[in-house]
This record gives C-alpha cells, sequence and structure tokens, in this order.
C-alpha cells in the first residue's frame, strides 16, 4: 500500500479510502470478441435479445456488458454463434467520465502505466476520457 500511496502522490493523485469512488462504478460482466468477420448488426441484434446492457466497439473488437449474472451464460450463447471470444470477466465501468485534458492527461498516463506495472496491483480502473487529439499527442 505504501508503494502504491507514493505512486499517486508523485504523479499528483490522491489515494481514496477504500470505496470511495464505488459510487461512480457499475460491477458487469464483460466479454471481448473480435470483430473480424463478425457483422455489427448480426452481434447487436443477438446480444439485445439475450440479455447484454451496452456495447462499446473500437478498432479491432467489440466489448459486451451484462449483468454479471448472465456473465458465463452470456459468453456460452456468444461462442455458440460466433465463435470464441478474447476476454470473460467481472470490471467496474464508469458511470461518468471525466475529461482529462493537457499535462493533466500526460500525468494521469504516466500513473496509470506505473500502477499496471505494479505486481501488487491486480487491476485498474478509471472513468477518464481524453480527446484523440491530446491522445495522439501523447503517443507520438
Amino acid at each position: 500500500a505504501a508503494e502504491v500511496r507514493s505512486t499517486f502522490s508523485k504523479y499528483g493523485g490522491n489515494l481514496g479510502e477504500t470505496g470511495s469512488v464505488s459510487f461512480g462504478f457499475k460491477r458487469l460482466g464483460s466479454i471481448t470478441i473480435n470483430k473480424q468477420n463478425i457483422n455489427e448488426e448480426d452481434l447487436f441484434d443477438f446480444i439485445i435479445e439475450n440479455g447484454s446492457e451496452d456495447y462499446e466497439l473500437n478498432d479491432d473488437v467489440y466489448n459486451i456488458y451484462c449483468d454479471q449474472k448472465n456473465l458465463h451464460q452470456l459468453n456460452q450463447k456468444i461462442i455458440d454463434k460466433f465463435g470464441p471470444t478474447n476476454f470473460t470477466g467481472l470490471i467496474w465501468k464508469s458511470e461518468n467520465d471525466v475529461t482529462v485534458t493537457g499535462d493533466n492527461a500526460d500525468s494521469l498516463f504516466k500513473l496509470l502505466n506505473v500502477l499496471e506495472e505494479n505486481e501488487d496491483v491486480q487491476a485498474v480502473s478509471s472513468n477518464f476520457d481524453v480527446s484523440d487529439e491530446i491522445l495522439a499527442t501523447l503517443t507520438a
């Protein structure tokens, strides 16, 4: 805990009490599947009919969210219909995003990288939103 606390301080963050921000996150089942060879409309119709709550897509994968009680059942239905999934597990999904800009975004990404590299940290959840323009400057 001391190392994590030190990391937060170094990058301008604060370590809150247990559960102090949990109100901003919802515990959901998460299933990730490659977009390759899967029509978005077919997947969307299928997951709506089979109990998903939400989904997101990025360049390579669909992220499907569901009630945690339905995770394994929905995952099996997706596998049966579309093939193997990449990830199935429980996550904390943000209910409200916070926009981060400029130097704050740079510090945030440094903090997240250090936390993810720490062997004592099991998972990192966040609720930030960074514009594509700022993201491009940070990854360049």
